[in-house]
Parts: C-alpha cells; sequence; structure tokens
C-alpha cells in the first residue's frame, strides 16, 4: 500500500509539472520619427497600449506556454512564435502571431505592452484576449475577435469592431463607432457623436456632446445626458430608460 502511496504521489507531482507555465519576456523597440501609424496584428494574449510624449515605440512582451516542459516551450517559441516590430515607410508593423493550425495547446499567447508618441494613428487586429488603451491623441482602429475592451482619454476618433466580449469607452474627445456582437457597452464623457450597433448585451451611455445613434438587438438601454439627437434604429428587447437629451429623441422601431 505504501508503495501505491508513492507511486500516486508521484504521478501527481509529474502531472503538475507538466501543467507548469513556461515565461520569456522580449522587448522591442523603434525610433518614431516620421511614423504617422502604428499597425498592430496579434492573436492570443493581453494587449496594453499606452502613450508617452517622452517614448518612442517600445514592445514589452511576455510569452507564456503551458503544458510542456521548459525545454519543449523554448523550441516551441522558437520555432512556431512570431514576433516582430519594424517599419515600412511612415508606418510601423508590429506581429505577434502563433504559427501552427494543428496547435491544440489553447494556452499559448503572447501579452504585449505598448508605449508609444501619443499623435501616432493606430491600426489593430487582435484574436484573443483582453485590451487596454489610453492616453492617446490620434485615431484608434480596433477589430477584436474577443476579449473585454477597454479605452480612455483619446483625443482622436475610436472605431471598434468587436466579436465578444465588454466594451468600455470613457472620456474620448472625437467621434465613437462600437460595433459589438455580444457583451455589455458602457461609454461616458465622449466629446463627438455616438453610433453604437449592437447584437446582444446591455448598453449604458452617458454624457455625449453630439448625437446618439443606436441599433440594437437584445438587452437594455439606458442614455443620460446628450448635447443633440438621440436616434433608436431598433430597440430590440429589454428596457429602454432616455433622460437628459437636448435633442429630439427619434425612437423608429
Amino acid at each position: 500500500m505504501k508503495i501505491i502511496i508513492v507511486g500516486l504521489a508521484i504521478i501527481f507531482i509529474s502531472a503538475i509539472a507538466q501543467a507548469s507555465t513556461y515565461s520569456e519576456k522580449r522587448e522591442l523597440n523603434i525610433k518614431a520619427e516620421g511614423i504617422q501609424v502604428l499597425d498592430i496584428s496579434c492573436g492570443a494574449g493581453a494587449l496594453v497600449v499606452e502613450g508617452n510624449e517622452r517614448q518612442d515605440i517600445k514592445v514589452e512582451a511576455e510569452i507564456e506556454i503551458e503544458g510542456m516542459s521548459d525545454e519543449k516551450a523554448q523550441e516551441f517559441i522558437k520555432d512556431r512564435i512570431e514576433l516582430s516590430l519594424e517599419r515600412k515607410g511612415n508606418v510601423a508593423y508590429l506581429k505577434s502571431k502563433v504559427n501552427d493550425s494543428f496547435w491544440r495547446f489553447k494556452d499559448a499567447r503572447v501579452n504585449l505592452v505598448v508605449t508609444l508618441p501619443p499623435y501616432l494613428n493606430l491600426k489593430v487586429e487582435d484574436g484573443s484576449g483582453s485590451t487596454r488603451w489610453r492616453h492617446m491623441d490620434g485615431d484608434v482602429n480596433i477589430n477584436d475577435g474577443s476579449g473585454s475592451i477597454e479605452v480612455s482619454d483619446t483625443k482622436g476618433n475610436l472605431s471598434i469592431v468587436d466579436g465578444s466580449g465588454g466594451v468600455d469607452v470613457r472620456n474620448i474627445q472625437g467621434d465613437v463607432t462600437v460595433k459589438d456582437g455580444s457583451g455589455g457597452i458602457y461609454t461616458d464623457k465622449i466629446g463627438g457623436n455616438l453610433t453604437v450597433v449592437d447584437g446582444s448585451g446591455s448598453i449604458e451611455v452617458s454624457g455625449v456632446a453630439g448625437y446618439v445613434l443606436i441599433n440594437d438587438g437584445s438587452g437594455s438601454i439606458d442614455i443620460h445626458n446628450v448635447g443633440k439627437d438621440v436616434t433608436i434604429e431598433s430597440g430590440g428587447s429589454g428596457d429602454c430608460n432616455i433622460s437628459g437629451v437636448n435633442g429630439r429623441v427619434v425612437m423608429r422601431d
């Protein structure tokens, strides 16, 4: 019986070791002078982007692999992980990708923290994982598969196309457009106009200087303190509460 217990303990310890996470950090840098746009294409992993006037383009990457020994994880990263930052003309391209269509380990990811001058415009194709953006002056265009999105303190226009996951947008001086498949949408302090096309999930809107246009599939709608007209093309299902609108309120259901 003691031998069996020891054997089971060894198996248990081995399973824990195999399930551990291998982590590897890298840093990429490029001069921002002459660059107008940062184009980001990334797969699984968290993404944080923050403007900093004193900073060129800096990328801090953390590659995480679960379910492999350190040796196998290092080999996998060498063969299958693509991580690059390069310049072509006035555009800088950041790419982060797992190059394996037969990859069955769902927990291979590259987490990115990007610091850059706030004046740059941003274009993003993101696969999965949470994203957070703040302190940008240029326009921001995000196309996201899944995962939560947070954008704050941005002076330019903001466009978000999101498959699933919550969207939280605060303190944007330009126009905001959100097209979301599923997940709650929250916006506060929008200096321009707000357009929302939502499949499902609640919508909360507050403090929009311009007009608000909503097309909603399902979920509650709360709209408060809008400087111009509020137009709801489709309210879908769910309660609708509107107050503090200086313009007209138009319901076209």
